[in-house]
């Protein structure tokens, strides 16, 4: 594909993530996956851009038991996604299936990541189709930028729309860069309409074992973590606790396994293995 017509792309692409407006309606409003994707991967922010383009696919499998009440089954996720590097800008196209119990849901996300000298932007938006539980419609902003040295700032906006309301997430943080490995706060609130507001704390990291090793780790806590029930957020208070292994097996070439436990009141439990493999070229 000629670079003009690549570079034309990227500029509409990110013009569309700014300034889609918020559109649709709610179901079920987990916010698992977004609070464990919240800090920005290392490379956009310390590596320098890459002279040459590149392309990434990555293939992230979690499967999941749940307890919710009395009911018990599984929550497992299959997500593909494919990418493309341009000097500072990183946009991706991710499709994901979703199995709740014995319900099927599907997604797809388009987003960008710009690196600048001292900051970043990250931009996403997201369908939904065969809804049973997930949103129907996703948009995303973040926004970081370095405070002092090797400690960011940031401050992201995640808008769902569901099928019987909408969600509104603010988490302002905080990321500390300190060789290969960094350390990330955030606390967040998410308003859902026609209900009350919910609260939440995020502290995770991930460091460098040895050049090829990488261990994260983290615990969320707060209300409306998963939000099952949709009760008073006050009702709905929870934990999750997530751990994993990155292992770079070749150059270009990254392996990746976890575990994550979570619990939400009055009665919901969740334990799911992920597994993870990205090839770089």
């Amino acid at each position: 594909m000629p670079r003009k017509t690549i570079r034309v792309l990227l500029l509409i692409s990110y013009v569309l993530l700014s300034l889609m407006p918020a559109s649709h309606a709610a179901e079920q409003a987990d916010q698992e996956r977004l609070i464990r994707e919240i800090t920005p991967p290392m490379g956009i922010v310390k590596e320098q851009p890459e002279k040459k383009d590149s392309y990434y696919f990555d293939v992230y499998y979690e499967p999941g038991d749940v307890l919710q009440g009395t009911r018990t089954g599984h929550w497992n996720e299959l997500t593909n996604t494919f990418g493309y590097t341009h000097k500072n800008i990183t946009s991706y196209l991710s499709v994901s299936q979703l199995e709740r119990f014995d319900n099927k849901d599907y997604t797809a996300n388009f987003g960008n990541y710009i690196n600048f000298k001292d900051s970043y932007v990250h931009t996403e938006i997201g369908f939904g189709w065969l809804v049973n539980y997930i949103y129907e419609f996703i948009s995303i902003f973040e926004y970081g930028h370095k405070l002092y040295r090797e400690l960011y700032w940031q401050l992201g906006y995640t808008y769902k729309g569901y099928v019987l309301y909408d969600v509104h997430t603010v988490y302002p943080g905080l990321i500390y860069y300190f060789g290969d490995s960094y350390m990330s706060a955030n606390w967040g609130i998410g308003f859902m309409e026609s209900n009350d507001t919910g609260n939440f704390g995020i502290v995770k990291g991930n460091f460098a074992i040895t050049k090829s090793l990488q261990w994260n780790c983290g615990v969320a806590f707060g209300e409306r973590l998963y939000d099952i029930y949709s009760y008073d957020a006050r009702l709905e208070r929870g934990f999750i606790l997530f751990t994993g292994f990155n292992y770079n097996l070749y150059k270009g070439i990254n392996l990746k396994a976890g575990y994550a436990y979570g619990e939400e009141a009055p009665k919901f439990i969740k334990r799911s293995l992920y597994f993870g493999a990205s090839v770089k070229f």
